[in-house]
């Protein structure tokens, strides 16, 4: 089981005293969140520091994307996901359903319907994409799995309601990548190879660590794809600020619900 803290690490090594469990003496003090089974990639929003956001790899069936919240439990080793979890044998202390009052899942995925060959999946965790370098993400929260199958974004609706859909992201490479990035026939190797991370830079840019190398999502009409909000390409119209919340859903379920990627080199990156 893993439990999120929060320690002040400006000089000397400290325990915020508004952190939930100061005063309990069975449990860590740093501990802000419980009940997590192995979180991979923690981010904040740039837009609104308060969606504190933590995909959670799960045991045998399902993974999991959380927002992580002050006394917050989200449920292992009672549940996975929204399942009630059932152990070969016995953890060891309460695990009784009345034992926690659980934060489920806002995002996720089970293992069976992903990643047939491998039989397993774990999560990779992403970021709330700000960029408008592709304006159709805009908004969105981007995650993947390790195996690199299956990219995902998560569209709020409405705006900090807590409640997701998710799309099932295709995505391509730039022509001029020095790396194509599809499945190579016969080959079990994923098309982006095996997703580590996601990182951000200071421009908003969002950025995929594989064991292929590192990819950047760029302007869709690189790949030849079409995003009505993309300024400056053939019978598109200039990109708004932010576009229109209604229609976010709807672009990521269409033609150009394409995640676009540049490999980058670890040495000299260009932008």
């Amino acid at each position: 089981e893993s439990e999120v803290t929060r320690l002040g690490l400006w000089g000397n090594y400290s325990i915020p005293s508004d952190n939930p469990y100061v005063e309990d003496k069975d449990l860590q003090r740093e501990i802000w969140a419980l009940g997590l089974q192995n979180p991979w990639r923690c981010s904040f929003d740039l837009e609104r520091p308060s969606y504190f956001m933590c995909g959670d790899v799960g045991q045998n069936d399902y993974e999991e994307v959380n927002i992580i919240t002050r006394k917050g439990n989200y449920g292992w080793r009672v549940y996975e996901g929204t399942d009630i979890y059932t152990p070969e044998k016995s953890p060891g202390g309460n695990t009784s359903i009345s034992s926690i009052n659980p934060i489920f899942p806002i995002m996720g995925y089970k293992h069976k319907d992903i990643n047939k060959n491998e039989g397993s999946a774990s999560i990779t965790g992403g970021f709330f994409y700000r960029s408008m370098t592709d304006p159709c993400l805009h908004g969105s929260y981007l995650y993947g799995d390790l195996y690199a199958h299956n990219l995902w974004a998560g569209v709020e609706t409405p705006e900090n309601s807590g409640n997701f859909t998710t799309s099932n992201i295709t995505f391509g490479c730039a022509k001029d990548s020095p790396v194509p990035c599809d499945l190579v026939p016969g080959s079990e190797q994923p098309a982006l190879g095996y997703l580590f991370s996601y990182g951000q830079d200071n421009n908003k840019d969002v950025y995929l660590l594989s064991s292929s190398g590192v990819y950047r999502i760029v302007p869709p009409s690189r790949c030849g794809y079409t995003c009505a909000y993309e300024s400056g390409t053939a019978g598109s119209t200039p990109a708004p600020t932010s576009p229109p919340r209604g229609s976010s859903s709807n672009m990521l379920k269409g033609s150009c619900k394409s995640l676009l990627l540049l490999l980058l080199l670890f040495i000299g990156l260009s932008y």
